[in-house]
């Protein structure tokens, strides 16, 4: 097996269980345009890590982080709604991270694996970076388990036991920033959403609790993930996309099936 195809498949599995760990959460807590807002943000973290020298990664979390804060004290300050917040913050993001990488960036610059994912740009280092991530984001989700469960499916009830809910939403967010700071060379800017969306989605159909549903959604989005880079490296197609594809196909057939009685 070539060297850049065994980088990708273990870099793919990293991801895809936080992804899929991370997405039910996405979904319990109707967080989508959050991730999709986020995932805008990555454009502006690569171009200003590039920018300043620190590297893709590092600007990355720094942005993200920056950009889950702002958004949770604009919330609390209710000036705006949480989709406008999110919609102004989401494209100006972007807009500023195209503009950036317009100076920064030269003719070497692959804009495309940017956009959509490039599995031959995957290194020992990246691998590295996201196994770390993926020991920080389970470990967090096992110590918080409970916590953000109880937050999630029943919030006045948490926050009537004591619990923060301004701290674990900035803990939940920062895991997000994370994920997303992994999957850019994946699955690229514009597709990271549809990893932590598409699996539980699929997941949701057959799981009969939290649990279950955590563990087929992180199986849904290995094999999805497989499919795609495997149609990606036989057939040169672009890795995201493809990937995407692949989670779509998953999607549709789980609509074939009988939903569980709730």
């Amino acid at each position: 097996m070539e060297d850049f195809i065994l980088r990708a498949l273990i870099a793919a599995l990293g991801i895809s269980i936080i992804a899929g760990s991370l997405g039910c959460f996405v979904i319990w807590k109707r967080m989508s345009y959050f991730s999709e807002s986020i995932s805008h943000s990555a454009l502006l973290g690569v171009s200003l890590g590039l920018a300043s020298g620190l590297g893709m990664h590092a600007g990355l979390v720094i942005v993200g982080v920056v950009f889950a804060g702002l958004i949770v004290i604009l919330q609390q300050k209710q000036l705006l709604s949480s989709d406008a917040i999110l919609g102004i913050f989401s494209h100006l993001a972007l807009s500023l991270g195209i503009v950036i990488l317009g100076i920064v960036g030269g003719e070497n610059t692959d804009y495309f694996a940017l956009l959509f994912g490039d599995v031959l740009s995957i290194s020992n280092q990246d691998i590295v970076w996201i196994y770390a991530v993926l020991v920080i984001v389970i470990s967090l989700l096992v110590v918080f388990w409970q916590k953000l469960l109880l937050l999630t499916l029943n919030e006045e009830l948490a926050v009537s036991q004591g619990l923060n809910r301004t701290f674990y939403q900035l803990l939940f967010m920062l895991m997000i920033a994370l994920t997303v700071s992994i999957s850019v060379q994946i699955v690229g800017v514009l597709l990271i959403t549809s990893l932590l969306i598409i699996p539980p989605a699929v997941a949701k159909v057959f799981a009969d609790s939290p649990l279950s549903m955590v563990f087929q959604s992180i199986g849904i989005s290995i094999v999805a993930v497989l499919m795609g880079l495997s149609a990606s490296v036989f057939y040169d197609l672009a890795t995201g996309p493809t990937i995407v594809i692949a989670l779509g196909v998953l999607f549709t057939l789980s609509q074939l099936f009988p939903k569980r009685s709730s």
